[in-house]
């Protein structure tokens, strides 16, 4: 899929968003869901190809590869909970989007224990 045909699919949703949102506003929901959903398989595809590069890079540079891993899914995380923040403040669920985004944090905070461990552990030896 490319970025123009992401826009179109976009814009027919808008549309449509629109049109049943006059008649049923609650059905103008779920048109909602489906372009958020489009929009995320688009960024997922994209994705893959920055993936492939991190790893390359990763290799050879020399450096451990569960360091770009940890980054790139923290990157995602990231990417991801804005996502979800927003599409939940566009359904009126700003409670729901504090309490996405604090999930969120949470998690990048679980997800780098393991960097601070082996940082840690650097200045440990280098104070030896």
């Amino acid at each position: 899929m490319t970025i123009y045909s992401l826009l179109t699919a976009l814009l027919v949703c808008l549309l449509l968003y629109l049109i049943v949102r006059s008649f049923n506003e609650r059905f103008a929901v779920f048109v909602t869901i489906g372009g958020t959903l489009l929009v995320l398989i688009f960024i997922c595809s994209q994705l893959s190809s920055v993936f492939l590069f991190a790893n390359k890079l990763s290799e050879r540079i020399g450096v451990e590869s569960k360091y770009f891993k940890v980054i790139l899914k923290g990157l995602s995380i990231c990417y991801i909970s804005e996502f979800a923040v927003g599409f939940c403040k566009d359904c009126g669920q700003s409670n729901w989007a504090d309490k996405v985004e604090m999930a969120c944090r949470c998690v990048l905070l679980v997800l780098a224990i393991p960097l601070f461990e082996d940082f840690l552990s650097i200045v440990l030896r280098l104070l030896e």
